[in-house]
């Protein structure tokens, strides 16, 4: 994407960087790369954490107290990141037969499951497009088309955002289209830089809300596919069917965000002179091929309920067509975000060995106990509001990996269906839009210098309760109706 960042004096490059290593700096930019010593304690607190959990259990199964173990070493070893969050996920298959949970073979059965594929054919398709340019001129033509008045033009943004993020990683659509906004800001008289701020906050939680729509769109969306595809529910959901139910929600996000925005940032700003783009000049012939076979992929995936292919066979077909017509090369397969596929694969396995040695529906007693207290609807209250805490000291992934399966058991306990509670976590998993660690598009936007801490916590805090509040509102009124598909 060589001319990305023209017109863009004041924002480097280097800020928005999308490689493994500076993404890791994104998801958390106030830590150094590697800090031995810190890392050493916050190693040293996981295992006396998780030996504390095991001497306080000895009245609990063997089996189920080496299980409780392992759930808590791996939350605290994906909290701290006091290791790579991979390694943790691979720890946690070679825990599992040395804690006499399950064999080895049947730990790292997970780590390939279908779902596994989806992604990875999702983030090939996505190299593609990046190699190929095809999401600049993407950016480009959204630009183009958004007109002057700034209420207009952020809209648009933030829909453009958000398609892209349905079929592209939220952290590379919120690298694209940040840099996208900034030169179209930077046209005005703006002294306090409330248009600034506006924009880039609304590509950076658009991007977050894209990912909801599609299972392809973040690793939680496809975690609850994957549990939901296992015992106990055995309930498979298609593609199309994840987006019924999320594209609304997420929809209707965009633009409750966009009304927080101008009211939080009242901006005086009321035209934008319009941006020259390249986006007249011919698609290349390597962009109309990427371009043809992206839109078979959505077409393949939508459609899934009436065809015999699967949306991880389409994903695989995808990945196979990219290499044999050479729009991907052998070097490409090293830009692939392993380190996310492992993360899944480690929740997937986690998972598995809390319904295996039975720790799953032990946790599920102890929350069905709580319904005739607090009902239904707070029941799923506080599965939600558990997820989105603790997403916000860990990763979506990780916050996913954790509470699906509990959720989906307590579903199946109380007679609901698991289906929503499982799409309920995912989302609320999701949705930190308060701090700069809750997600990759958040910590881009951080790393701009445009926004400062109070402004994504003052505007971030409205957008988690309200979001929380409505993703609750459809998962008990609106979701029940929705046919699993």
């Amino acid at each position: 994407m060589a001319d990305i960042y023209r017109d863009q004096e004041e924002v480097p490059p280097d800020t928005i960087e999308t490689t493994e290593e500076s993404q890791a700096e994104q998801r958390h930019p106030t830590r150094s790369a590697w800090r031995p010593g810190v890392n050493f304690v916050k190693l040293l607190a996981s295992l006396i954490v998780a030996i504390i959990t095991y001497l306080i259990t000895y009245a609990l199964d063997l089996q189920l107290r080496m299980a409780l173990v392992l759930l808590v070493l791996a939350a605290a070893l994906w909290i701290t990141e006091s290791i790579p969050l991979a390694a943790t996920s691979l720890l946690i298959a070679l825990l599992q037969p040395l804690f006499g949970i399950q064999s080895f073979n049947d730990a790292l059965v997970p780590f390939f499951n279908p779902v596994v594929v989806l992604l990875l054919g999702g983030f090939l398709l996505a190299i593609a497009v990046d190699r190929h340019d095809l999401d600049e001129r993407m950016g480009e033509a959204i630009l183009k088309r958004l007109g002057s008045k700034p209420h207009w033009i952020v809209l648009g943004l933030m829909l453009g955002t958000a398609l892209l993020s349905m079929w592209i990683s939220n952290t590379a659509a919120a690298a694209l289209m940040i840099t996208v906004a900034i030169p179209v800001a930077n046209r005005v008289e703006d002294p306090k830089g409330k248009l600034q701020k506006i924009m880039i906050l609304a590509v950076a939680y658009s991007a977050t809300l894209g990912g909801f729509m599609t299972l392809i769109g973040s690793p939680p969306n496809a975690l609850a596919a994957a549990f939901l595809a296992l015992p106990p529910a055995n309930t498979p959901i298609s593609f199309l069917g994840w987006s019924l139910y999320a594209f609304p929600l997420a929809l209707l996000m965009i633009f409750v965000t966009w009304g927080i925005l101008f009211a939080r940032f009242r901006t005086d700003v009321k035209y934008i002179p319009p941006v020259k783009t390249s986006t007249n000049r011919e698609l290349t012939g390597r962009q109309k091929g990427t371009l043809v076979i992206f839109l078979l992929a959505v077409v393949l995936w939508l459609t899934e309920p009436f065809h015999p292919l699967s949306s991880a066979m389409v994903a695989a077909a995808i990945a196979v067509i990219l290499f044999v017509v050479g729009l991907l090369k052998r070097e490409d397969v090293k830009k692939v975000d392993w380190n996310t596929l492992l993360l899944f694969g480690g929740g997937l396995s986690l998972g598995a060995a809390l319904q295996v040695s039975g720790l799953a529906d032990v946790i599920t007693g102890g929350v069905v106990t709580l319904v005739p207290i607090l009902g239904y609807v707070g029941i799923i209250a506080l599965l939600a509001v558990a997820a989105l805490l603790f997403s916000m000291v860990a990763s979506n992934t990780v916050s996913a990996s954790i509470f699906i399966p509990i959720s989906i058991s307590v579903a199946i306990s109380v007679g609901a269906n698991p289906v929503i509670f499982a799409v309920l976590i995912a989302i609320c998993s999701s949705i930190d839009f308060m701090l700069p660690i809750g997600t990759p598009p958040n910590a881009i936007a951080y790393s701009t210098g445009r926004v400062n801490m109070k402004d994504m916590i003052t505007t971030g805090f409205a957008l988690n309760i309200l979001s929380l509040l409505m993703t609750l509102a459809l998962a008990y009124f609106i979701w029940p109706f929705v046919p699993v598909i």
